[in-house]
């Protein structure tokens, strides 16, 4: 028997605990290496687009489902169905966002867990020319890994069982201006330190050429998209959980406006704050190590050890920052399985959460297997499990939810949706949300999530085809 949620204290509490959500790792440690790996300023421009044209209207959607059905995500979802006489089989979009978050939660964790390895590392300092084998012997090492990667599932999980307000609301308001403080210091360390000209000029600058010269069209597009999605907290089910929390006095729009802009600036400045830093050392993305988690874990320690004494002071900053983000996220994740259990099976909070706890350490053991004793253990297309779990949660499962949340709000809710709710008092906006929802984000995340289904798992890139034909 499902149960209504709490509700923050006051406004601000949402705010907090949907932009620690949507800035995390997602930000800091992948946008900037998505951006390396697809074109630097063409992924970039394209994000920015899609943030604005897709992720806005979708991420509005999933809040206004938790706010108006005022519970978990799946019973939400049923609920606002029973009311706008759906099929109560709507509540499979609330159980693929649990879904990709568990699954996200699986390999996050062990990203965060190499964060704080490393800023132990990085203290105690790194040698010019190690970096390489250092990322590849702490990749070797399954129980070290497991180590720091339980330790920080542990950390989130204490955070969760304490509920919405000791937990969630109280670590938020503690973490998100260390964070924004952080990130300031190392774009001001690497205006200073760095090339920032080459920076700002990777990242937003136009290359025509570039969609010729990859080769990859509907891969870039698929993955400027599942970022947007992503970073955003878009499909995993976390906005409708922090949506339900929401006071009546909240408006879906203007708090939603909020945290996409605060998401979007931050994955910005961690551009400006790695980028000018790299170039500056004479590091290039087309020759060295700039692709996935190695511009973090191999590129950056080599940045840092190039800066010798100072880089003992810079490095481990820089880990700590990413340390931040990934818990703020991590908390956040866990949440909507926790409301779920919670609600939908009357458990108690520290029990649901203890339920979660080992869910998360069993997936994150799949994925650090995927880094040594499974390295070579191919799941399809991808490389290995963790490869799989990233590419089925992020750019598989986000854009499925999201489309399916974009059709429930766009064509089952017409009669649900209020301007009070929403906040929108223009009649002209409040159309054009819902024909984007009806029409414009369901056709092109499906059509995208088609074209790079074919580009990853078939090396068929049908939309470079289709380029090259003008």
């Amino acid at each position: 028997m499902a149960t209504q949620s709490s509700q923050w204290n006051n406004n601000t509490a949402f705010l907090l605990a949907a932009t620690g959500s949507a800035v995390g790792l997602g930000n800091i440690w992948g946008f900037p290496y998505k951006a390396a790996e697809n074109g630097g300023g063409l992924f970039v421009l394209l994000y920015i687009f899609f943030v604005i044209t897709l992720g806005f209207p979708v991420f509005m959607a999933e809040v206004f489902i938790g706010k108006k059905g005022k519970s978990n995500p799946v019973s939400s979802v049923e609920s606002l169905a029973a009311k706008s006489n759906s099929s109560k089989k709507w509540g499979i979009v609330g159980y693929a966002g649990i879904l990709a978050s568990l699954i996200i939660a699986g390999y996050y964790a062990v990203i965060a867990g190499f964060v704080i390895d490393y800023g132990f590392i990085s203290a105690q300092g790194v040698a010019e020319g190690t970096a390489k084998d250092i990322w590849a012997n702490q990749q070797s090492t399954f129980f070290d890994m497991t180590f720091w990667t339980v330790l920080f599932i542990v950390g989130s999980c204490y955070v969760v069982a304490n509920g919405i307000d000791a937990g969630i609301d109280k670590a938020m308001r503690f973490l998100l201006p260390m964070l924004f403080i952080l990130v300031l210091a190392m774009v001001g360390y690497g205006a200073y330190q760095g090339d920032f000209n080459a920076g700002i000029n990777y990242l937003f600058s136009w290359k025509a050429d570039d969609i010729e010269t990859t080769g990859q069209a509907a891969a870039i597009v698929q993955a400027a998209i599942g970022q947007a999605f992503f970073s955003l907290s878009i499909g995993m089910g976390t906005l409708m959980a922090f949506g339900s929390y929401m006071p009546s006095s909240q408006k879906v729009s203007k708090a939603s406006g909020v945290v996409v802009t605060a998401d979007t600036g931050v994955a910005l400045l961690a551009g400006l704050a790695i980028f000018p830093l790299a170039f500056g050392l004479g590091l290039d993305p087309k020759e060295d190590a700039f692709g996935g988690s190695a511009l973090v874990f191999e590129t950056m320690p080599e940045a840092f050890a190039q800066l010798g004494v100072i880089g003992q002071v810079v490095g481990p900053l820089f880990f700590f920052l990413l340390a931040v983000a990934a818990f703020s996220s991590m908390i956040s994740i866990l949440e909507p399985s926790v409301a779920f259990l919670t609600q939908k099976f009357s458990m108690s909070r520290m029990k649901a959460t203890g339920v979660i706890l080992l869910v998360c350490i069993s997936l994150s053991l799949v994925s650090i297997a995927g880094h040594n004793v499974w390295k070579d253990v191919s799941v399809g297309a991808l490389d290995n499990p963790f490869e799989f779990m990233k590419y089925f949660a992020d750019d598989f499962l986000l854009l499925l939810v999201g489309t399916g949340m974009s059709v429930f709000v766009g064509w089952r809710l017409q009669k649900v949706i209020d301007a009070d709710t929403m906040g929108i008092s223009s009649t002209t906006m409040m159309n054009l949300w819902v024909f984007i929802l009806k029409w414009v984000s369901p056709i092109f995340l499906m059509t995208i999530w088609t074209l790079g289904n074919l580009q990853v798992l078939f090396e068929y890139d049908l939309l470079d085809k289709i380029i090259n034909l003008f």
